[in-house]
Formats: C-alpha cells, sequence, structure tokens
C-alpha cells in the first residue's frame, strides 16, 4: 500500500471561530507529530497537541503543565481557555512504562476525576506499554506476543522493525478507523489499567473521527484511485 503525504490528499482548512477545541497533552514528539496530521482536517474541530515541558513527561509533569497553561498563576496569564458552550475537552496521553512508580498514573486520574465533578471534559488515555502500540495497530489486528516483543531491546524497537520503514505520519495516520476498531477489539483492564498490549487511544480516536469522518473517507478514496484519479 503506498502511502501519498497529507498534502497530497487533503488541503488544510483554517477552522470555525467556534469550532470545538481538544487540547492534547502529549509525553513526547511521537504522539505530537501524530496528532498534528488531524489540523485543519474539518473547519468544526481544532486539535491542539501539546508537547512536554523541558522533557518533563511524566504524569505528574503534564498535569503542572496543564495547570499553568489553564490556570496560570501569580506570575503567568493562563495561555488557554476552556468553552463550556463548545464543549472543549483536554486529553492527556500517557504511556505505562514506568510511570506507576509513585503512583503517578494513579494520581493524574484521580486529578482528572476531581475535575470533572461539574462538567466531564477532562480524560486520560493511557496505552501498556507505551504509544508505539496505537501506531501498531494500525497495520496489525493481533496483539503482539511476547516470544517476538522479548527480542527487541524496547516496544518502540520492535514496532519499527514491524511497519517497513517505520510510521510515517505524513499519511499513515489515515489509517485511524482501522486503528480504533481493532485496538478496541484487543482492549482489556485489569485492576483500572490496561493490561499489557491494550491502548486506550482509540477513546479519543472516537472523538477525532467523530468529526472528520466525511474527510477520512474521502483521502482513503482518493489514496485507493491513486495520482492518475483510477483505481
Amino acid at each position: 500500500m503506498k502511502y501519498l503525504s497529507r498534502n497530497k490528499l487533503y488541503e488544510k482548512v483554517d477552522s470555525f471561530k467556534n469550532a470545538k477545541k481538544v487540547y492534547l497533552f502529549c509525553e513526547g514528539d511521537k504522539e505530537v507529530n501524530y496528532f498534528k496530521f488531524f489540523q485543519g482536517f474539518a473547519s468544526n474541530i481544532d486539535i491542539i497537541p501539546i508537547p512536554n515541558d523541558n522533557g518533563k513527561s511524566d504524569p505528574i509533569k503534564l498535569k503542572e503543565n496543564s495547570e499553568m497553561l489553564f490556570l496560570g498563576n501569580e506570575a503567568v496569564s493562563p495561555k488557554y481557555t476552556l468553552s463550556a458552550e463548545l464543549e472543549d475537552e483536554i486529553w492527556f496521553i500517557i504511556d505505562t512504562d514506568r510511570w506507576n512508580e509513585g503512583d503517578k498514573i494513579n494520581t493524574l486520574k484521580k486529578y482528572i476525576e476531581q475535575k470533572n465533578k461539574d462538567h466531564k471534559v477532562w480524560f486520560v488515555v493511557q496505552s501498556n506499554p507505551s504509544f508505539e502500540l496505537w501506531l501498531y495497530y494500525h497495520f496489525y489486528s493481533e496483539k503482539p506476543q511476547l516470544t517476538e516483543t522479548s527480542k527487541f531491546a524496547s516496544f518502540k524497537e520492535f514496532v519499527d522493525s514491524k511497519i517497513k520503514g517505520g510510521f510515517d505520519n505524513s499519511g499513515m495516520p489515515l489509517e485511524i478507523q482501522k486503528a480504533t476498531l481493532i485496538a478496541e477489539l484487543n482492549f482489556e483492564i485489569l485492576n483500572g489499567q490496561p493490561k499489557l498490549y491494550s491502548t486506550e487511544v482509540f477513546n479519543l480516536a472516537k472523538q477525532i473521527i467523530r468529526f472528520t469522518k466525511p474527510q477520512l473517507d474521502q483521502c482513503l478514496e482518493d489514496r485507493m484511485k491513486g495520482p492518475t484519479g483510477k483505481r
């Protein structure tokens, strides 16, 4: 399957002034670059990936960064505001990896519960072991096997080996609808957290698809036709 770039398939559009904003607090560049693909897909949603603050990427640091950007402090004014009318949302995209040390994941989730007492607009999506699992499900319908992943120094290396040329954010995110179906089918939870090789990113993906499905479907159709316009 040849993956044409986003620019060759669908031009970026400007969001409406009253577009719903979805803020994404990301651990690393891989998440930021993936979700940037969907910026400007539809004018009624504004997707805003936010990178970590100078490498401070654990769940507590992401929480603190969100507080700074939305609440500010004595020295800094808030950068962003949430519109209840437009149903703006905040999502944290986190890995399991080592973040259960010090109960950091549960601390973030308890914080989210407090924020959602009046209105549910804060969310966490966790991948076990890491965000690379979400990328893997763009191409594979079965869970990885420990006998295979254990041959690699990291899960990232395993996923890179499974995707020819590595995951290309210029076109491969178009498979988000496929990945959503596969990730949800393979999802299992244990003690309140995703089991190994389960990811909650499909919950965020559903929200993105809700607003961009016509454009996604058109891009997939155009890609099938190829540069000549024929299938």
